[in-house]
Parts: structure tokens; C-alpha cells; sequence
């Protein structure tokens, strides 16, 4: 397993750096010597290390500021760097070290056996992130891909309709095609979204925690007391890493919207909204049938998503009301908070108001009103009301 493993030793004192490069030379490693700040900057663009174990003090720079200068460089900036210190060693000293962009922190003396296993657990985190840094690096290509296709196919369709702009019977067609290619866009990105978020939770999650539980049913039982503190330490970082996966699948798609609607994914959101922003948010909702339109839940819950955000990012305020109406003929999502408001004309215009804009066209596409009510000092109410019946004959088209 570690065979393949490139480790950059950076440390100005030969009487540690030779030794502590033999012992991982001698547990596998492949490993590169350095023993100046800048000598570290140049191995770490050319050699392109898996793992950099870099000792604060140096003769020419600081490794702090080796550290950042690595983070802050786009071909060195995924590079995993831990720092190790005989000295440095307080907490606003790690916390420093930590903040400068290093992923790991090491007070020495240590014990080789030890390092040997710290260096292992570093190596599986940086194993993980690259797997998710993959995984990001795909979703991105598939998304452009499909945009790419939405956009020729857009632009074939505006010329289509800038050919027939004067037969009034063919431009109402267009339109209804156009229409219908947006709401197929929108369901294709929630169904990359539903598929990337599953792959996350299910196959990511499960080898997380397969991982896990392998650590804690066999190696932590029967490790010497020497190695318990390091390998509770990974499973410390295994668990981390475990909740971050949770919160990407969630944020991409919660997995309750599809298992158990929307009211349920509303509750929880909101919870989960409060939780992070402090703001207070009262949800009143009439009875909902057992279940509605999938496209219709779904854009539901990401105009109260995009709203609510809003919310945190603008209005300066503690607490926000969301309502939910539904009859049988529509279904009416009103957000509503007391805080700094605005000039709603103005925000609808400006380039930087893309969420109010995404909100309104997602609200027309599925031939709903949208509704902004604003003024600076008085807060705002935000209203989107969805048809039921329209929405229904438009998917029995498609």
C-alpha cells in the first residue's frame, strides 16, 4: 500500500532529517530531502510529493510561510502539508500553522512508530479528498456537457423561431417546446444532482464507514497502547471526512425530498437552516395531499432554498415566516422577513441579483406568478404561486 507513496521530508537540521528519512524509507516510502524553505516551493511543483513533512523552523523561511505560500499556489495548492515542530508547539502556535493552510500539525518529540502511523492516516485522508476532488472535477465536466448541449439547442431553437417570428401559430409552438426543453434541463440537473448525491452517500459514505468499523472492530482492540491515541485520532478524521461527504450529498439533493416529500424536506431544511444562520423561521402550511408533482416539489423547495439564503445573505434580520398554501388548483410558497428590505426594481435589474432572476424564471417556466414586495427599511415578502392543473397537462405533453 505504500509503495507508491511520495513523502518531501523538509527539515535544516541533518541530525533529524536523515534518521527520520531512513525510517520511512524503511516502512516503504518513497521519500526527497530538503532542507531550505525554498528548496521545499521548488520539490513541491516538480516532484509533486503525495504528502509534505515540513518542520517550522527553517534557515530561510518559515515553514508557516512555506505552508501558505504552497496553499496559495493553483499547482501545488492540493498538496496535503503537515507541520512539525520541537518548539512551536502551544496552541495559537498550531492554530496559526493550521490557518496558514496546513492540513495537519505534529508535535515532536515523537516516537517513529508513531509518525509511521500518523503518516499512514494522513496518507488515507489524502487518498479520500483526491477521491472527491474527482468525483467534484466530473460532475463539473458532466454539468458543462449537458449546458454545452442545452445551449446549441437553444440557439437552434431561437432560429427556428426568428425564421417563423411571423406565422403567430408557429411561434406558439416554439415557445411551448422551449418550455418544455427548459423543464427537461431542470429535470435532468435535479436527476444529476439525485444521482451524484446517492453515489456520495451510498457508495463514498459506505466505504467511509466500512473503513471505520474495520479500525474499531480490528485495530484499535488490538493495537499496543502506544498506537490507541493515534488510531482514535483517524477515526476522529474518518468521522469528519464521513459528515463532510453527508453535508456535499445534502446540499446537492436531500435524499428525503424523493423518500418522503416535501413537507418533511421543508421541516428539515428549515431546522438545518436555523441551526446555521441563527435565523428563526416559523412555517405555516395548509394540509398537503400525500404527495404532489415531483417537478413541482422539487421547485418548491429550491425557491424556498434560493429565498431563504437571501434572507441570511441581505436582510439582517432574526427570524423569517414561510407559508405554504395549497388548494386544488395551485400551490403558493411565500417568504417573508422584517429586515433591511430593498429597491425590488432595482435589485431585479442588477447583474448581481441572479437569485431573484433564477426565482422568477423558474416561477414563469412551470406558469406561476412570482411576486416581490420590498422597500428599504421594511422588509420583504416574496410570493410564488404555481399552477397544479397546467403543470400537469404540460408533463402529459412531454
Amino acid at each position: 500500500m505504500n509503495t507508491a507513496a511520495r513523502i518531501l521530508l523538509v527539515d535544516d537540521n541533518p541530525a533529524i532529517l536523515e534518521p527520520t528519512a531512513g525510517f520511512l524509507r524503511s516502512a516503504g516510502y518513497e521519500v526527497m530531502e530538503a532542507s531550505t524553505g525554498e528548496d521545499c516551493l521548488r520539490l513541491a511543483r516538480e516532484w509533486r510529493p503525495d504528502l509534505i513533512l515540513l518542520d517550522v523552523v527553517l534557515s530561510d523561511l518559515s515553514g508557516v510561510e512555506v505552508c501558505r505560500r504552497i496553499k496559495e499556489d493553483a499547482q501545488t495548492a492540493a498538496l496535503f502539508v503537515v507541520l512539525l515542530s520541537h518548539f512551536q508547539v502551544s496552541s495559537d502556535k498550531q492554530v496559526a500553522g493550521l490557518e496558514s493552510g496546513a492540513d495537519g500539525y505534529i508535535a515532536r518529540p515523537i516516537q517513529t512508530r508513531e509518525l509511521i502511523a500518523r503518516v499512514q492516516a494522513m496518507l488515507r485522508i489524502q487518498r479520500a479528498e483526491a477521491a472527491l476532488r474527482e468525483a467534484n472535477i466530473s460532475l463539473e465536466r458532466r454539468v458543462a456537457e449537458r449546458t454545452a448541449e442545452l445551449t446549441r439547442a437553444n440557439a437552434a431553437l431561437l432560429e427556428e423561431v426568428a425564421v417563423r417570428r411571423q406565422a403567430e401559430e408557429a411561434l406558439r409552438c416554439s415557445a411551448e417546446r422551449l418550455r418544455a426543453l427548459s423543464l427537461r434541463l431542470v429535470e435532468v440537473q435535479e436527476t444529476e444532482r439525485r444521482f451524484v448525491a446517492r453515489e456520495l452517500h451510498d457508495e463514498i459514505g459506505q466505504v467511509l464507514t466500512g473503513l471505520k468499523l474495520s479500525l474499531e472492530i480490528h485495530a484499535l482492540p488490538q493495537a499496543p497502547e502506544t498506537l490507541r491515541g493515534v488510531l482514535g485520532e483517524a477515526l476522529g478524521l474518518i468521522t469528519d471526512l464521513t459528515g463532510r461527504v453527508r453535508q456535499i450529498s445534502l446540499n446537492l439533493r436531500p435524499q428525503m425530498l424523493d423518500d418522503l416529500g416535501l413537507l418533511t424536506a421543508l421541516s428539515w431544511h428549515l431546522k438545518r437552516y436555523t441551526e446555521q444562520t441563527n435565523i428563526r423561521v416559523h412555517f405555516k402550511h395548509s394540509p398537503l395531499p400525500e404527495r404532489l408533482p415531483s417537478l413541482l416539489e422539487t421547485a418548491v423547495f429550491r425557491l424556498t432554498q434560493e429565498a431563504l439564503t437571501n434572507v441570511a445573505r441581505h436582510a439582517r434580520a432574526d427570524e423569517a415566516t414561510v407559508r405554504l398554501l395549497v388548494d386544488e388548483e395551485s400551490v403558493t410558497i411565500q417568504i417573508e422577513d422584517r429586515g433591511a428590505g430593498f429597491d425590488p426594481q432595482q435589485a431585479l435589474a442588477a447583474a448581481a441579483s441572479s437569485g431573484l432572476s433564477g426565482m422568477r424564471e423558474r416561477a414563469e417556466l412551470l406558469g406561476g406568478e412570482f411576486t416581490l414586495e420590498s422597500a428599504p427599511g421594511n422588509g420583504t415578502r416574496l410570493t410564488v404561486a404555481l399552477p397544479r392543473l397546467p403543470l400537469a397537462a404540460l408533463m402529459q405533453k412531454d
